[in-house]
């Protein structure tokens, strides 16, 4: 897993490798491209930022959904209605609880597979628009909900919708984008996440005090905000390029250049040539293959591809994410006041965005696999250090973890959350970009679901107390 890939981008055919090396504004050369700073390559294409943005903005509703999950299962209001009491507490039910984290992305992994086909027959746009009407129909479900089974059902259709919008934004994003802006955008994705995550924890922390439904349902109801914005951005989305000249649709094609990229007539005249040139020699390449699908990705150099799109989701989840997304809960059952807990949250998500700024710097100077290395190796200390901190019953060890779990984000954030997500939509190739995403969903999806569904039975009083004395 070099930096550079340079192995895998030897072994991969030139034909197949090219749209790589030339995408960027129509009439830029190669050289060019490669040579562009990032911030020129802005200027330069102000338009591709704008709506590699407004695709990338549709991770914050992944984010506010992990977070209003673990805001509300600290809320005395959602506690006195779906919970229990318990040596004079209120619990969650761990099965329940499980359940709500970990089939949110059981969801995400059906929605992945499905927008991987659905997006390369209906378009990248099309796409969109369904992932938006899906979580306008989770989000009621869990609005409305005064059972546990609605509830969950509502979550489940909701991660439908989350797996197309996560494996879209890297698709679509990394297909419109110039080389050398290609990091930065990708890489807000995890900036967006953060950003809804720190949403989430702020409007939880002014409904934490309300004792009636009205406290977690107005929670539930702010989440509509994302799936409406999203879909009137949609309707004003240009398609794909590369995805309407595959179709034949060379028209139309043109015509989204030149929303794009808004050169002059000659200039994406030009580059639709190199695009139908480009595409008509992965085609001869193919020729005697069946047309490219999931089956395609478990062969040859793009199976070690996809290996490496996965193992970033797997580096990812084994970080310890699910454990810092019940941490509310967790201090809580601890005994941390949750007004403290609330603030930390809010202000570790502060810190997160900074991070996630700060990335996009580092990785041009430090480089995606030293960066990574550096992230995994902090945080395992960090997290090391928690659990050490709770072999102790004293309120300095209770601080120390409730600053350590909040906090571990701000150094997540800058490292591992931001170079998985570049390095996933940099290393598949074009041809099969949308399948690579969406099986790299997958793979984040399942690990998510095992590691949220385990954690609420290690963490709740009751089922933690049967797991280590039987």
């Amino acid at each position: 897993m070099k930096d550079s890939f340079s192995s895998i981008r030897k072994t991969s055919s030139e034909a197949r490798e090219a749209p790589e090396t030339h995408t960027g504004a129509p009439g830029t050369t190669p050289i060019k491209v490669q040579t562009m700073s990032a911030w020129q390559s802005a200027k330069e294409n102000p338009r591709v930022v704008l709506f590699s943005l407004g695709a990338c903005v549709n991770s914050a509703l992944w984010g506010f959904d992990i977070a209003i999950n673990a805001v509300i299962m600290a809320m005395p209001g959602f506690k006195m209605e779906f919970g229990y009491e318990y040596n004079g507490e209120f619990l969650i039910p761990a099965t329940w609880n499980a359940l709500w984290s970990a089939m949110t992305f059981l969801g995400m992994s059906l929605g992945s597979l499905l927008c991987g086909w659905f997006s390369d027959r209906a378009g990248r746009r099309s796409g969109f628009i369904l992932g938006c009407l899906l979580s306008i129909l989770g989000i009621g479900l869990q609005y409305a909900a005064s059972q546990h089974g609605m509830l969950l059902a509502g979550k489940m259709v909701n991660g439908l919708a989350l797996g197309f919008f996560l494996a879209l934004a890297s698709t679509y994003t990394s297909e419109i984008s110039p080389l050398p802006l290609r990091p930065v955008l990708t890489a807000a994705i995890n900036f967006f996440m953060n950003s809804g995550q720190l949403a989430a924890m702020a409007i939880g922390s002014t409904r934490i005090g309300i004792l009636t439904p009205d406290s977690y349902k107005i929670a539930f109801a702010a989440q509509w905000a994302f799936p409406c914005a999203i879909l009137l951005f949609a309707l004003i989305l240009p398609e794909s390029p590369w995805y309407l000249i595959r179709k034949n649709k060379y028209k139309a094609a043109e015509a989204n250049i030149q929303k794009l990229y808004a050169k002059s007539p000659a200039m994406t005249k030009g580059y639709m040539e190199f695009l139908k040139g480009t595409i008509e020699q992965e085609r001869q390449l193919r020729s005697t293959e069946n047309a490219p699908g999931y089956s395609s990705c478990f062969k040859s150099t793009d199976f070690r591809r996809t290996r490496i799109a996965c193992g970033m989701f797997l580096v990812q989840q084994f970080a310890g994410i699910a454990l810092y997304s019940q941490s509310l809960y967790f201090l809580g059952i601890c005994g941390l006041d949750v007004q403290l807990t609330f603030k930390l949250a809010v202000a570790s998500f502060g810190v997160a965005l900074l991070g996630n700024m700060l990335s996009w710097i580092l990785m041009s100077y430090i480089g995606r696999r030293r960066l990574l290395l550096v992230g995994t190796v902090l945080n395992s200390a960090l997290l090391l250090s928690t659990g050490v901190a709770g072999c102790f019953e004293t309120r300095v060890s209770l601080l120390f973890m409730a600053y350590t779990m909040n906090f571990a984000i701000g150094l997540h954030a800058p490292t591992i959350g931001a170079v998985c997500w570049s390095m996933c939509s940099e290393i598949s190739s074009l041809e099969l970009r949308s399948h690579t995403q969406g099986l790299a969903m997958v793979t984040n999806a399942v690990v998510s679901w095992s590691l949220s569904f385990s954690t609420p039975y290690l963490i709740n009083t009751d089922q933690g107390e049967r797991f280590y004395f039987g």
